[in-house]
């Protein structure tokens, strides 16, 4: 290990002591309370945006429902009249609301996931809050005890700076480590609940649009044709 790497790492070491006789717990405790409580607060707003974008889209799909009714309705008056055209038309039109009618429906899905995961996050950080309000006074007591326990651990097994500052380095690693492998398996998990979902591919092909086109109109010829039966069948 090089001189200078050293000497940043003691130097690094002392500022980070020097910031620890400087925290008071007290104050520590109610900062981590007001952030938390800062937190709620965005939780909450986030999940009014997220109930409003909701009942847009609920909108939406209303409206579509309603002009593939109206469709449907212009489709048979049309056919009365003897204007297959507009009847086919008619149908078309209907056929395309009622493919948008879907993709809202797969929208409002989606959503309904993340309003639940966002509400269950809203209830967990409010219990949280009102553990820690709780254990206020606990935790500033303990807090004192590590610092003792800690000052003791050091002078017993303090076998110089060097080896002091490789155990911290070794610490800090073992931290982020763990932290990493946490977020990994905090992933996971939300992956398998739900919450967290893959992207939809929005990118369609060709052949596949073709498909969905021959299947569209060949849905309208079926419903054009009992269109016809019905008529024919009132004449």
């Amino acid at each position: 290990m090089g001189i200078f790497v050293r000497l940043k790492q003691l130097f690094e070491a002392k500022v980070d002591k020097s910031l620890d006789r400087a925290e008071d717990p007290g104050e520590m405790l109610d900062f981590s309370l007001r952030k938390m409580e800062d937190a709620l607060q965005r939780i909450v707003q986030n999940t009014v945006q997220l109930t409003t974008s909701k009942k847009r889209v609920e909108m939406q799909r209303d409206e579509q429902i309603q002009m593939a009714t109206n469709y449907q309705k212009h489709a048979e008056k049309a056919l009365a009249l003897g204007q297959e055209d507009l009847a086919r038309e008619a149908l078309n039109r209907k056929a395309e609301a009622e493919e948008r009618i879907q993709e809202l429906e797969n929208q409002l899905s989606e959503m309904d996931h993340q309003l639940t995961a966002t509400i269950n996050n809203q209830e967990e950080l409010k219990h949280k809050i009102s553990n820690f309000r709780s254990k206020k006074e606990e935790l500033k007591a303990v807090y004192n005890a590590s610092q003792v326990q800690l000052k003791v651990k050091e002078m017993m097994t303090s076998v110089g700076s060097e080896a002091d500052e490789v155990g911290k380095t070794i610490e800090r690693a073992e931290s982020k480590i763990y932290d990493m492998q946490a977020r990994v398996k905090a992933i996971d998990e939300l992956t398998e609940q739900g919450v967290i979902s893959e992207a939809f591919d929005s990118k369609t092909d060709d052949m596949e649009r073709r498909f969905r086109k021959l299947s569209k109109d060949s849905k309208v010829e079926e419903e054009l044709t009992l269109l016809r039966k019905k008529l024919a069948s009132n004449n």
